[in-house]
């Protein structure tokens, strides 16, 4: 019984953000503030289906690689949306390496300097959460480390 136990807490401890953040509502992701490389307010569209979240640079980078080689309207045309979660780099150098190397970028990016986001939504190490949409709440969270699991994700 004692490892039963265990098992039960430590399976806990791991889950324990995602369990949470199924039927998050939207509007706690909305609720904060998101801005473009150019330092443009920007909102989550309200008939938004996918939500992907990137905590680390080099998943980041995988998400943007891909992206970068569809039309600047590939997420909107499947109502998603991609968030870097930046508050973790040094702002100066944000300001001198990061913004100029996102802006060159044509899709969408929705970069976030808060920390709110990682303390409601779960996160795996050198994978993106992904975040699935229904009836404006997480019904689904996944998560993906390479270019065909993120395109299975959006494409479906």
């Amino acid at each position: 019984m004692n490892n039963f136990l265990s098992l039960l807490i430590i399976t806990a401890t791991l889950f324990g953000s995602e369990i949470a953040a199924v039927n998050l509502s939207l509007k706690e992701l909305e609720g904060v503030v998101y801005e473009t490389p150019s330092a443009e307010e920007i909102k989550i569209p309200k008939n938004i289906k996918l939500i992907i979240i990137a905590f680390e640079k080099d998943i980041s980078a995988v998400i943007n690689e891909y992206l970068d080689t569809k039309d600047s309207l590939y997420l909107l045309s499947y109502n998603a949306v991609f968030i870097a979660d930046v508050h973790k780099m040094p702002k100066i150098i944000a300001k001198i390496v990061a913004l100029p190397r996102l802006q060159k970028y044509k899709h969408p990016i929705y970069l976030y300097y808060g920390d709110k986001l990682e303390a409601i939504i779960p996160t795996r190490e050198a994978k993106a959460t992904l975040l699935y949409i229904e009836d404006e709440k997480v019904k689904e969270i996944r998560f993906v480390s390479t270019k065909e699991e993120l395109k299975m994700a959006i494409e479906g």
